[in-house]
């Protein structure tokens, strides 16, 4: 019998890269052996969350989010709000696919397309933001505003290099703000630029925000960029390119099973990139909640021996 497999794609991510790929994509899967139902998300908010939701209740065994990191945290939070989770998988067409390279997913859609088909998956955590969820990270500071905040023409229109153009923008903004972060190992409380609760190695297409980072080990790896210099934030910039801001005085970064976040005025919160509203903000770790599909052997050093 074949199994049931519900792509939810979205319609102009990475310049309408799936729409052009649906044929060969069907043919890839029905050739696998599955039962493939394209459904696209539409312009209403959280389409994605709700088509993803009605899929689990449809009795689809596979849910595939087709697109980038929003249409991924979309479906994600509708199969964390269904009663049961089918097997999910990710087809990387959107601009930056933080998610996706974390998972090992080939940049190539035709490759990523064949490793949905072979079936192989692996369980990973899943973290919850209040009475959201999200497979990444959750984000806190005004820097970070610049992963919901970037208009979908202008990523069609010139890719990544949008979100540097709105960085760029958004540096003379920068603020610090006081919080109190409360996690299992003590409580921090200062002024700080940003902070990153991270379930995986990528964050804003770096690959090395976090190297430490496991994705199933039931923790999240905690960032915390304390209140610096304009000159100094920018060396801290460019000592990820090595990993080594993590041993900055600057920086602080211990691993977590949950996490208190308050804040004296606002903090805008975002997770997977997408808003997610104002402190505070309680975040914890869901232990392998959720069963992915993906080549395992591409991501052996992510997993928890």
């Amino acid at each position: 019998m074949l199994k049931r497999m519900l792509i939810i794609y979205n319609p102009v991510a990475g310049q309408r890269k799936f729409h052009k790929l649906m044929p060969v994509a069907e043919q890839i899967l029905e050739d696998a052996g599955f039962d493939v139902t394209l459904i696209p998300t539409t312009e209403q908010v959280k389409s994605a969350t709700k088509i993803a939701k009605q899929g689990v209740l449809d009795g689809f065994e596979i849910i595939v989010a087709a697109g980038g990191d929003g249409t991924v945290n979309d479906v994600i939070n509708g199969l964390m709000q269904a009663p049961s989770q089918p097997s999910f998988g990710v087809l990387p067409v959107g601009t930056t696919n933080d998610f996706a390279r974390a998972l090992g997913m080939a940049k190539d859609p035709i490759e990523a397309l064949h490793i949905i088909a072979s079936g192989k998956a692996v369980k990973v955590d899943v973290g919850r933001a209040n009475d959201e969820y999200f497979i990444n990270n959750a984000a806190g500071g005004k820097i970070t505003e610049i992963t919901y905040a970037v208009k979908e023409s202008m990523k069609n229109k010139i890719g990544r290099l949008a979100y540097l153009v709105s960085g760029i923008k958004l540096l003379p903004k920068l603020a610090p703000k006081q919080v109190k972060i409360t996690h299992d190992n003590g409580v921090f409380e200062g002024k700080i630029l940003l902070l990153f609760a991270t379930l995986t190695n990528s964050v804003g297409g770096m690959e090395k925000l976090c190297p430490p980072a496991i994705l199933n080990d039931g923790y999240m790896d905690l960032l915390i960029l304390k209140k610096v210099s304009p000159a100094k934030l920018l060396k801290l910039l460019a000592a990820i390119k090595n990993g080594s801001h993590l041993q900055s005085q600057d920086v602080v970064y211990v691993r977590t099973k949950q996490a208190q976040i308050e804040c004296d005025t606002s903090l805008n919160i975002s997770y997977d990139g997408v808003y997610g509203g104002e402190t505070p903000y309680k975040l914890e770790v869901l232990p392998e909640k959720l069963v992915i599909l993906a080549d395992v052997t591409r991501i052996q050093h992510r997993l928890q021996k």
